[in-house]
């Protein structure tokens, strides 16, 4: 009996590492790796947030914001204490790492959830795409999602980090997704509810060991279509622990 339950765990193992590592996450914002958005380069799809470092620095700083009046402003970052459960990190104001022409156009936006479709906390998706050399990597040591109202009053806002050891396939090919914590999402939903339909969105980030860009964000709805496809390794990992634990149960009960 010691030897079916020890067969059994090790089957088991690689299914319960993967839950693990699933559900570990001390930020709000935090990295789906199950969620592949293909197709999604700039002749794709527009950009809320472009970033580029300037020179030879291997970093890049900045967001954007909302006016009073309900329209974009460039270079507008928040301090973290602002930050609901905020991660330690401030990105820099200004528009030194914010790529020209800045217009509320394809490399910035401030889309609302109206125009998403997000009616929950559990639809927000925030797409990193970038564009480094032979795919190498880049440390997303923060990435804040602001909420306001469509007049521009701030609502809230939550971060999250992400080191990427590689971006492969990176910008043009696929992106890669955040979402929303489970164990926020009643903060988030709060937010949707004051704001409404008009509850608009704006990014802000810092990008560190970068050497090429932009790098770039967008918000968009997870449920959309061609944006919410699992992993083939994913699924059939998930699939041969569940098979391998029935199968071995099954023995069990018949050995009995």
């Amino acid at each position: 009996m010691k030897n079916k339950l020890r067969r059994l765990s090790f089957a088991a193992a690689p299914l319960i590492a993967m839950l693990a590592f699933s559900g570990v996450a001390s930020a709000d914002l935090i990295y789906d790796s199950s969620i592949f958005a293909s197709a999604q380069g700039f002749g794709n799809a527009p950009r809320d947030l472009t970033l580029s470092s300037q020179g030879n620095n291997t970093s890049e700083s900045g967001g954007i914001g909302v006016a009073p009046n309900g329209t974009i402003t460039f270079g507008t970052t928040i301090s973290d204490s602002m930050v609901f459960q905020g991660n330690g990190i401030s990105n820099t104001g200004g528009t030194g790492d914010l790529p020209s022409p800045l217009a509320d156009d394809q490399k910035y936006g401030i889309p609302t959830a109206g125009s998403l479709g997000i009616t929950s906390a559990s639809m927000i998706g925030v797409l990193f795409n970038a564009t480094e050399p032979g795919g190498d990597g880049a440390n997303v040591v923060d990435l804040t999602l602001k909420f306001y109202t469509s007049g521009g009053t701030f609502l809230g806002a939550i971060d999250g980090s992400q080191n990427f050891s590689s971006t492969n396939p990176g910008n043009g090919v696929a992106g890669f997704t955040f979402v929303v914590s489970p164990s926020e999402q009643s903060q988030v939903n709060s937010w949707l509810a004051a704001g409404g339909a008009g509850t608009t969105f704006a990014l802000e980030s810092t990008i560190q060991n970068v050497a090429g860009g932009p790098e770039s964000f967008l918000v968009y709805n997870v449920g959309g279509p061609n944006v919410n496809v699992p992993e083939p390794a994913s699924l059939l990992l998930l699939g041969t622990g569940l098979i391998g634990i029935a199968l071995l149960r099954r023995r069990a009960q018949t050995n009995a």
